[in-house]
């Protein structure tokens, strides 16, 4: 029986399961910290929230499947549009994580929201018109994927979009690493790799047009949100304190929550 539950399914509804988890459990540590919770801790539970919202929407059409694999492309090009709606809120979610950070960048928060909004937009009404009102998703029986067939020039925008969110967060985790010592590096090249590793699934998802390339992408998310979901469980008492405006480098987590 399982060996008929698409792949693709098993990734996406993993990583909904992590997602949420993570959320669950970042927020019960944040209520029984003794100190005020960082605003950072705030925008990467919210990240996890709607991460899980995401990845819920790409697992859902799955289960049309069974039921009436005719509907399959129509439910999954709507779980897909929709749910990356939710995605990059995630983005924004991690964006404004590194204006409580990076002292720089918080005079543009308004900036960066504005940005998300328009991008969001944007992202959105091309993916229906090219989705929902184009060429629909289908799901490969003999290789038990699901082809999302998004178009290729929206895919390398979608991932460069949400590259512009997650490759400054992956800096951040990396001078974490370099900078910390014991327990606060070993949770940064956690949470580094993962969402390194998250990069290269997802957005090979939108790129890929082969079962190599499907199996590649899934088998690299699932790799990928174990990594980060240890990352946050680990240790979760250590956070990211601002970083010092001059010198930039000096930047660690720090012990605050």
């Amino acid at each position: 029986m399982l060996a008929d539950v698409p792949l693709t399914g098993l990734t996406t509804g993993f990583s909904c399961l992590v997602m949420t988890l993570a959320w669950v459990y970042l927020g019960q540590r944040i209520k029984k910290a003794n100190t005020d919770t960082l605003r950072s801790l705030e925008y990467m539970r919210a990240f996890f929230l709607y991460m899980g919202i995401f990845t819920g929407f790409m697992t859902a059409p799955l289960f049309w499947l069974p039921v009436s694999p005719a509907a399959f492309s129509t439910a999954m090009a709507y779980g897909f549009t929709i749910g990356h709606i939710f995605l990059y809120v995630a983005c924004a979610n991690i964006a404004l994580m590194m204006c409580t950070v990076v002292p720089q960048m918080a005079q543009r928060a308004r900036l960066i929201t504005t940005f998300w909004v328009v991008a969001a937009t944007v992202l959105t009404v091309v993916n229906a018109k090219t989705m929902i009102w184009g060429i629909k998703p289908i799901f490969d029986p003999v290789n038990h994927l699901s082809e999302f067939r998004v178009d290729h020039v929206l895919g390398v925008v979608i991932a460069v979009v949400v590259a512009l969110a997650f490759v400054p967060a992956i800096i951040l985790f990396v001078i974490g690493a370099i900078n910390g010592r014991g327990s606060a590096r070993i949770k940064s090249s956690l949470m580094a790799l993962g969402i390194l590793t998250i990069m290269v699934g997802g957005p090979l998802h939108n790129l890929a047009h082969t079962a190599g390339a499907y199996a590649l992408a899934d088998i690299s998310g699932i790799i990928g949100v174990i990594i980060f979901g240890l990352g946050i469980a680990y240790r979760v008492e250590k956070s990211f304190a601002p970083m010092p405006t001059h010198p930039l480098m000096k930047a660690a987590p720090s012990n605050t929550v």
